[in-house]
C-alpha cells in the first residue's frame, strides 16, 4: 500500500501588517515544494491588508475575512479551516527561507514528530542566529519560551489542545501552547538550521507582550498548574 503523502498548510494571521505583508505571502509562495494550502487570516485590520491579500487569491491563496479577535483567535480560525496534517504559522511580518517547508516535511517524514522546529535568524532591529538545541523538554518551558512559533504542528495535536488560549491577550499564546503540547507527551523534532527569518521591531507585540510578562506568566501558571506545581515540587528536593 502506498504510503499517505504529508501535507502541510500555512497560516498567516494578520492585523495591520499590510505593509510587511505581500513578504510574508511572497515566502509562503516561493517555497521549493507546493505546500498543501496557503490561508491568510485578515483579523479585521483597518489598513489595506484585506485588498492586498486578495491580490494573491489567483495564486491560490485563500482569504479569510474576521472582525478583530486578536492573534489566538485568529491563528485558530486558520486551524479550523485548515485541510494539511501539519499547521505552519507565520505571522504577516516574518518570512520562511525558501526550502523551509521541504526541510520540515522531510523531518515529518522521517520521525513522524508531533512538533517540528527550524532554527531561525531575526532581523530588523537586531540579527542574531538562533540554533535549537536538538533536546528541549517540559521542564523547559518553565522559565522562558525554547521554540518560535513558526513551529510545524499536527492539526490533531492543535485540535487536541484546543488551539491557541485566547486568555493569553498580550502573547506568549505560543509559549503557553507548546506547555500544553508537550505536558501531554507529544514529540519534539528539531532542525539546526536556519529556515525562517523572524523580524524585530522597536514596536511590535512580542515587545508589548513583555511589558505585561509577569501578568501574562500568572496566566500561564492558572493555564497549567498541574505543570507549574509539579516543577516546584521538583525544585524544593
Amino acid at each position: 500500500m502506498e504510503k499517505k503523502k504529508i501535507t502541510i498548510s500555512i497560516i498567516i494571521p494578520c492585523f495591520n501588517q499590510g505593509n510587511y505583508l505581500p513578504e510574508a505571502i511572497d515566502s509562503a509562495l516561493a517555497q521549493t515544494i507546493r505546500t498543501h494550502e496557503i490561508i491568510t487570516v485578515i483579523d479585521g485590520s483597518t489598513d489595506n491588508s484585506l485588498e492586498i491579500a486578495r491580490n494573491y487569491e489567483n495564486k491560490g491563496v485563500k482569504i479569510i475575512n474576521q472582525v478583530n479577535k486578536g492573534l489566538s483567535s485568529a491563528r485558530n480560525t486558520g486551524i479550523m479551516n485548515a485541510t494539511g496534517d501539519y499547521i505552519l504559522p507565520l505571522d504577516a511580518d516574518d518570512v520562511l527561507l525558501e526550502n523551509c517547508a521541504e526541510k520540515i516535511l522531510k523531518v515529518a517524514e522521517k520521525t513522524g514528530a508531533d512538533v517540528i522546529a527550524p532554527s531561525f535568524k531575526t532581523f530588523g532591529t537586531t540579527s542574531q542566529e538562533v540554533i535549537l538545541s536538538p533536546q528541549i523538554h517540559l521542564k523547559d518551558f518553565i522559565g522562558a519560551n525554547r521554540l518560535g512559533y513558526f513551529s510545524a504542528i499536527k492539526k490533531s495535536v492543535l485540535l487536541e489542545v484546543g488551539g491557541y488560549n485566547p486568555k493569553m491577550i498580550y502573547g506568549y499564546e505560543d509559549w503557553d501552547c507548546w506547555i500544553d503540547i508537550f505536558k501531554r507527551n507529544k514529540t519534539l523534532a528539531v532542525i539546526p538550521e536556519v529556515l525562517v527569518l523572524y523580524r524585530t521591531k522597536e514596536s511590535s507585540m512580542l515587545v508589548e507582550a513583555d511589558k505585561h510578562r509577569d501578568e501574562l506568566i500568572a496566566q500561564m501558571r492558572k493555564n497549567h498548574p498541574d505543570v507549574y506545581n509539579e516543577q516546584n515540587t521538583y525544585n524544593r528536593k
